[in-house]
């Protein structure tokens, strides 16, 4: 009962910050010419950009790299596929993150562990849904994450202080298996 307790706390933790990231940067405004003025730099471009940042990944921007390149950037035909690389924060960009993240040693409390939790959750429920090809990739996509979900309900989670010490996780079949996930879902 004790560990349910402690990643139903973990779980909630990492949605509360998610929810109040209020480090967000305020939306840019259109001026007269339908160029974007950005409120920081004072400049105009002549053609609109979408500036608007994923907040559903305040706590990884920290401990990751959230280059916001999403692979394959049009329409899918399967519905995992679209929502791995394309819906809210793509999925694509937060399992690299997590995976950089995993490889710096840099999941070391509640709540970086609490975005690889969640993120694991997704990715497993997209491969519910997905035929089978694209369900192992997912998997294997997902398996560092898994890992260390499972090391945290193994103990890896001190329930006293809060720290999490993850064994060492090789991430690069994952980087792999999503670089293979890309080709089967463009093709």
């Amino acid at each position: 009962m004790k560990r349910t307790s402690v990643i139903a706390a973990v779980l909630t933790l990492g949605l509360t910050l998610g929810a109040c990231g209020g480090d967000e940067e305020e939306p840019a405004e259109t001026t007269a010419g339908g160029g974007v003025t950005s409120e920081d730099s004072g400049t105009s471009e002549d053609t609109a950009e979408d500036t608007s940042e994923d907040t559903a990944d305040d706590s990884m921007t920290s401990t990751g790299d959230m280059s916001g390149e999403t692979a394959g950037a049009g329409s899918f035909a399967d519905p995992a596929c679209e929502e791995f690389f394309t819906e809210g924060g793509p999925l694509a960009d937060r399992a690299e993150a997590a995976r950089t993240a995993i490889e710096n040693g840099e999941i070391v409390d509640a709540i970086t562990y609490g975005e690889v939790s969640l993120l694991e959750a997704r990715i497993a429920g997209a491969a519910e849904e997905a035929p089978e090809e694209i369900a192992s990739l997912l998997e294997a996509v997902n398996a560092p994450f898994t890992e260390a979900v499972d090391a945290v309900n193994a103990g890896a989670l001190d329930a006293e202080t809060g720290v999490v010490t993850l064994p060492e996780i090789d991430v690069q079949a994952s980087a792999d298996a999503q670089t293979e996930l890309e080709t089967a879902c463009e093709g």
